[in-house]
């Protein structure tokens, strides 16, 4: 999905972010997640405190392959309120969430096209 933006600039928060990762108050993971959950890009994320996105590992992996797995079955109910894995587990070939938490810390839509956070952050058009 390739989208334009029509208005270039950065959200301000993830201005002020920026401003709180470089003065010590905010560590480097917290200041992905915070910023890309504004809109911004992790690539631009990281462009805003001054450093080179890390590079990806895992070029040598093959596809295919078995993976087993046992767990526990534990009675299902809301999800939004699961608290064992095994229920995510069990839950994730059905559901599908709106958006997709990254190990670098950012958030990439899954469900959600688009997301523009407004400026108070209390709702997302």
């Amino acid at each position: 999905m390739t989208q334009k933006m029509k208005n270039k600039s950065v959200h301000p928060v993830a201005e002020m972010y920026a401003r709180e990762h470089k003065n010590g108050d905010m560590d480097r993971r917290e200041f992905i997640s915070r910023s890309t959950a504004l809109g911004v890009t992790a690539a631009g994320a990281y462009g805003l405190i001054g450093v080179a996105q890390p590079a990806l590992a895992g070029g040598h992996l093959q596809q295919g392959g078995t993976m087993r797995m046992a767990m526990e079955c534990i009675a299902l109910k809301d999800p939004r309120t699961f608290d064992w894995t095994q229920l995510a587990h069990f839950t994730a070939g059905t559901l599908e969430y709106l958006v997709e938490y990254n190990n670098d810390g950012s958030i990439t839509p899954n469900l959600l096209e688009v997301g523009v956070p407004t400026l108070t952050l209390l709702n997302i058009h």
